[in-house]
C-alpha cells in the first residue's frame, strides 16, 4: 500500500519540474522515484504507462499519467483551498496563445534533448532545424507578449501558465540549447520565479543510478 502519492520522473526533466513544483507549492507530501534510462522500450519501467512518458503519479487507486493530469490531481489534494488558474480559465485569445507556445517550447526541447543529444542523430536534419526555429519563434513571441499576458491575469495563487513557463525557460540553460538572454522579459520572469522555494526545491538535476 501507498503511504503517499509515488512521483516516477526525471530530475532532469521539464515535465516532471512542473508536476513537482504543483506538489511543492501545494504542500504535498509525495516520494520521487527516477527513471534512469530513457532508451527503455518497457512500460514496467515508466510506472505501466502505455506511451513510455513520464511523469507519472502512483496513487493507490491507480496510475495518473500526464503532467498537467497530475498537477489536477495534486491540487485536489491539496489540504487548503488555493486559487489556482488553469488553461481553461485564461481570461483571452492571447493568454490560451501563450499556454499552447509554452507546451509546443516544451515538447520542441524534449525533441532536441532526445534527438540530438540522448539518441546523437545528426543536428543538421530538417526534422531538428524546424523545431530549433519553430522554438525560437515561439520564444520570441512569449517574449513580446508576456507582460500583456501576465497583466491580464486575474488574482491567483498558482497558475499552470506561469509554472510551465518557468520550467521551460530554466531547461534552455539546463540542457544548452536556445540562449534566454536575447528575450528580455523572459529571462527577468525566470529570474524572480527562480527566488521561489518551490523552484529552489526542485532545480533541475541528472539522476545518478547508486553503485551495485
Amino acid at each position: 500500500m501507498l503511504d503517499q502519492p509515488r512521483l516516477v520522473g526525471r530530475s532532469s526533466s521539464h515535465f516532471t519540474r512542473l508536476a513537482r513544483m504543483f506538489a511543492e507549492e501545494l504542500d504535498i507530501a509525495y516520494l520521487f522515484a527516477p527513471v534512469y534510462d530513457l532508451a527503455s522500450r518497457d512500460p514496467a519501467d515508466y510506472a505501466g504507462n502505455p506511451a513510455l512518458k513520464l511523469p507519472v503519479l502512483v496513487l493507490r487507486e491507480g496510475p495518473v499519467f500526464g503532467t498537467e493530469n497530475i498537477c489536477r490531481t495534486f491540487a485536489a489534494r491539496a489540504s487548503e483551498p488555493r486559487r489556482i488558474l488553469w488553461t481553461e480559465q485564461l481570461p483571452d485569445l492571447r493568454a490560451r496563445n501563450a499556454q499552447e507556445l509554452i507546451w509546443h517550447g516544451m515538447g520542441a526541447q524534449v525533441q532536441l534533448v532526445f534527438g540530438m543529444q540522448v539518441a546523437r542523430l545528426p543536428a543538421q536534419s530538417v526534422y531538428f532545424a524546424k523545431a530549433t526555429d519553430g522554438f525560437r519563434n515561439a520564444l520570441a513571441w512569449l517574449d513580446a507578449n508576456l507582460e500583456s499576458v501576465l497583466q491580464t491575469l486575474p488574482p491567483r495563487d498558482l497558475s499552470l501558465l506561469e509554472t510551465s513557463l518557468f520550467c521551460l525557460l530554466e531547461h534552455l540553460a539546463f540542457r544548452d540549447t536556445l540562449p534566454l538572454a536575447p528575450h528580455g522579459h523572459l529571462a527577468a520572469f525566470a529570474a524572480a520565479w527562480r527566488e521561489r522555494p518551490a523552484a529552489q526545491r526542485t532545480a533541475y538535476a541528472f539522476d545518478v543510478a547508486a553503485p551495485g
